[in-house]
């Protein structure tokens, strides 16, 4: 006999229940990503914030090679009630010409689900699926999705393979997540050519957590486990007068598995004897610059000796037009510098009409991506 580590179960099962419905799980703010989101905009991929009764917009995407050729090209369809809401995302993805892949969202789609009660908790449970001719081989492992609900909040999730727990503080504000894992063994028997799967306990896997002063974030704390080390995140936040993001940093380490202690939680191990990984990237910070308005205006982060730096400009109606970024990086072990251009144009409602991506090779400026788009109204 012997046995065999089924590390491919969790990817499996993901592609197996790629369309399996599932329940809104919370997230911990992470004001780390603000600049990101403002790129974003609200007005690029959730239609509802858009200007107007907007009943459709078709957002089209296109990859270029050296500025000329487009290979790929991703086209996504959103779909918006006569009450603003975002019903339905359609996404296809097209290589040279031929579509590669479809994805469908219902977003106002309830999943179905069985409603138990125990005392003061509620219990909703969906059935395990296992799509037809996907993995036909292996057997339901994976067990029906609980979701634990106390006061309307989700305090706990879990299944066969996967256990979530959630802490609310008395504001009703999220301030930890804690993730478990169970993994699976395949025991062969050589004489029958039998099989016999056999589970672990449930072990730690992740530990997110944060702290709130005057309302307002200030510390974040990550440990998250897998295969042969342990990386853990902690990261400070600082703000303005008007209570915007300011600056953050985040000081990350990574300890080899070797003296883990499953008995010990993972927050409390003993990290000062465990073998550390020496690593460039150990400090990483970032600062946030704002205009009379209160947009943001600049952005700076460094990650260990790569940087990247970003200056907004906007139009005449105050909307963010041309965006600037300097990025130093590695590649290949050299580090490099890269100058790089955003450029938003808008139609007559002020909603998206044209984003574009450049960079620059010595002084020609270059089209990366291009992004279009088509909205019909109510």
């Amino acid at each position: 006999m012997k046995n065999i580590l089924l590390s491919f179960f969790c990817m499996s099962f993901a592609f197996a229940n790629v369309h399996a419905q599932e329940l809104p799980k919370p997230e911990l703010p992470s004001p780390e990503n603000a600049f990101y989101t403002y790129l974003d905009n609200e007005h690029i991929s959730n239609p509802s914030k858009y200007k107007g009764n907007v009943k459709k917009v078709i957002r089209t995407q296109k990859e270029y090679i050296a500025g000329i050729s487009s290979t790929t090209v991703q086209k996504t369809i959103l779909y918006v009630d006569a009450n603003g809401n975002l019903e339905k995302t359609e996404v296809r993805d097209y290589l040279y010409g031929i579509e590669d892949s479809k994805m469908v969202t219902n977003h106002l789609e309830s999943p179905k689900a069985t409603i138990k009660k125990e005392g003061n908790k509620t219990i909703k449970i969906i059935k395990s699926e296992i799509l037809e001719n996907d993995f036909e081989y292996e057997p339901d492992l994976k067990g029906d999705d609980h979701y634990v609900y106390e006061n309307d909040r989700l305090v706990a999730f879990y299944n066969h393979n996967d256990s979530i727990s959630y802490v609310y503080d008395a504001k009703d504000r999220l301030i930890e997540i804690k993730m478990f894992e169970s993994l699976v063994m395949e025991e062969y028997n050589d004489e029958d050519d039998s099989v016999t799967y056999l589970r672990s306990v449930f072990e730690d896997k992740a530990l997110f957590k944060v702290t709130y002063k005057n309302g307002l974030l200030t510390t974040k704390e990550v440990y998250d486990k897998f295969g042969e080390v342990i990386d853990i995140y902690k990261t400070t936040y600082t703000y303005t007068d008007a209570n915007l993001i300011e600056q953050f940093q985040t000081v990350y380490k990574r300890y080899l598995f070797d003296y883990y202690d499953t008995s010990i939680p993972i927050e409390t191990q003993k990290y000062d004897e465990f073998p550390e990984v020496e690593s460039a990237d150990s400090i990483r910070k970032a600062t946030f610059e704002y205009s009379a308005k209160n947009k943001i205006s600049a952005y700076a982060r460094e990650v260990g000796n790569e940087k990247e730096a970003y200056k907004i400009t906007f139009d005449v109606n105050n909307r963010m037009h041309i965006v600037e970024g300097n990025l130093q990086f590695y590649q290949k072990g050299n580090l490099q510098n890269l100058e790089v251009e955003y450029e938003y144009l808008y139609e007559e409602k002020g909603n998206p009409s044209t984003i574009k991506s450049y960079y620059y090779s010595g002084d020609e400026k270059i089209l990366h991506k291009e992004t279009t788009f088509e909205i019909e109204y109510y």
